[in-house]
């Protein structure tokens, strides 16, 4: 019987991955951190990892060095399991070596099985290890985080139910049909833990050590959401809780750059994540988001920052340092968001942003004004102008990243 360690701090997902891989004919050991994997790999030998990249204590990257520094595991294939916005952990697991990157999002149990028969059938008689970079091993020193607790459904509060389309069908003959109920049942307690979660940590003073306590266990519930909706027919929140997972994973190693802007940004995450719940039935088919953005700023660092932030979203930026040239382009094909800096010479963005409300191919695209000025007055303008948000210079491009998808999928939602 192969044996197989799945990692992952999650411990819904990891249930359903172990019990569908189990009832499949594999002997599965499991780890809820990656401090855990290392303790079982001092001792273990498995057949084969599936490895989380995305934990708080020690992420999948360090696991997967511990693994290929140690010769008697250095040639264990290992599969790793990414979020689609955290590129520069794909291709740090890539380089040091792995057999295969699945997207957690869009992972169902049955894909993960199909990968790993799939690897196994084709793997070599194991006479000589391969010969992988060496790198140090990992000393665990943080104790394991525990997995989100289990969410209760509540009594009370407005119902999160899908509004049917199609007679009801059986669980088996729809897949992810009892993960997708499952998860609105408990929306409503779901949503009232974020919005819990957030409050708490907007209000406390930066950089302290209960401000990285509170943003782990957020980090921690948005991880949980973001791989249970993976496994559901929801697309949107899927995507939503992706990208708003990446977002909190980048500011754990940088909480220095939690301010008035972020904030802003993680409480209309939250609201998002609730309006996904209550408008869940209207969720169209999942298909990854590929839109046209106009970027439009004087800065050309800035510009070079805003585009590389955007493509990292996997959308496609044309950016220019003149809103004269946006105006003519605005013309001749068409964007699906704009982002615009507000000082620029000639014709500033709240101008722009007039005019392009003018045009009726552009009434409703959705438009953030990227700026120094964060202040009332500020957004005040934004509104006044057609603006729908405002995000604050120095840019963080995972903020930018995660205000640009949900904008997107906002518009997408039927009217």
């Amino acid at each position: 019987m192969k044996q197989l360690l799945l990692v992952d701090d999650d411990a819904l997902v990891m249930r359903s991955y172990r019990d569908r891989l189990s009832a499949h004919g594999f002997q599965v050991n499991t780890a809820a951190s990656g401090s855990a994997a290392i303790a079982i790999l001092r001792s273990a030998r498995p057949d084969l990892v599936v490895l989380d990249l995305m934990m708080p204590d020690l992420s999948g990257v360090d696991v997967l060095r511990f693994i290929r520094s140690e010769p008697r595991l250095a040639a264990t294939p290992v599969v790793v399991l990414t979020n689609t916005y955290m590129n520069d952990l794909g291709m740090q697991a890539a380089a040091i070596g792995i057999e295969k990157a699945l997207l957690k999002a869009q992972c169902s149990p049955s894909a993960l099985m199909a990968s790993i028969d799939e690897i196994l059938q084709h793997k070599p008689a194991p006479s000589a290890p391969a010969q992988m970079p060496a790198a140090p091993a990992t000393s665990p020193s943080t104790p394991p985080i525990a997995p989100p607790p289990k969410v209760q459904p509540t009594q009370s509060g407005t119902p999160f139910a899908p509004r049917p389309t199609h007679p009801q069908t059986s669980a088996a003959a729809e897949p992810g049909a009892k993960a997708s109920t499952d998860l609105l049942t408990h929306a409503p307690a779901i949503c009232a833990e974020l919005r819990k979660l957030f409050q708490v940590l907007a209000k406390l003073p930066p950089n302290g050590s209960e401000q990285q306590m509170r943003l782990q266990e957020l980090y921690r519930k948005v991880h949980f959401l973001a791989g249970s909706a993976g496994q559901t027919k929801y697309a949107q929140l899927a995507q939503t809780a992706t990208v708003f997972e990446a977002l909190l994973y980048v500011l754990m190693d940088d909480p220095a750059r939690i301010g008035p802007s972020v904030l802003r940004t993680l409480a209309n995450l939250v609201d998002f994540v609730e309006f996904l719940f209550r408008h869940a039935g209207e969720s169209r088919a999942g298909a990854p988001l590929s839109a046209q953005v106009l970027v439009v700023d004087d800065d050309p660092l800035s510009n070079r920052l805003m585009d590389s932030a955007l493509r990292q979203a996997q959308l496609n930026p044309r950016s220019t340092e003149d809103p004269l040239v946006a105006w003519q382009w605005a013309h001749h094909e068409h964007f699906d968001l704009i982002l615009l800096d507000v000082e620029m010479p000639v014709l500033n963005g709240f101008e722009l942003c007039e005019r392009l409300r003018a045009v009726p191919s552009y009434e409703k695209t959705p438009v953030i004004f990227v700026t120094v000025h964060s202040d009332f007055e500020s957004r005040a303008k934004s509104s006044l102008s057609g603006g729908n948000d405002l995000i604050a210079k120095p840019i963080l491009p995972m903020e930018l990243a995660a205000k640009a998808v949900m904008h997107l999928l906002k518009s997408q939602m039927p009217a």
